[in-house]
């Protein structure tokens, strides 16, 4: 019990360190490269929020499987939309 603890405390580490890592790439971007927030940055936002919380929920028992699966299609079903548009 201790380990599946120690586990998700890591997995739940990692993950906000995934969505930092993002917003620190973001502010780069913006700040540093004087780019200009476009679909793709704020796509790219969405998907390191939406991702890690997924993980992060289901880990902790507040979502199920099956709403993780379907959520995740949608997202990909999204993004891959939106990939052939452009």
């Amino acid at each position: 019990m201790q380990f599946m603890q120690s586990a998700q405390f890591w997995i739940a580490f990692i993950s906000v360190l995934i969505m930092a890592g993002g917003v620190y790439i973001v502010y780069y971007q913006v700040v540093k490269q004087n780019a200009v927030i476009g679909m793709q940055a704020i796509r790219f936002i969405g998907m390191i929020f939406i991702l890690p919380v997924l993980l992060i929920l289901g880990l902790f028992g507040v979502l199920h499987a099956e709403t993780i699966g379907t959520i995740i299609g949608v997202v990909i079903g999204y993004v891959l939309t939106l990939m052939n548009k452009e």
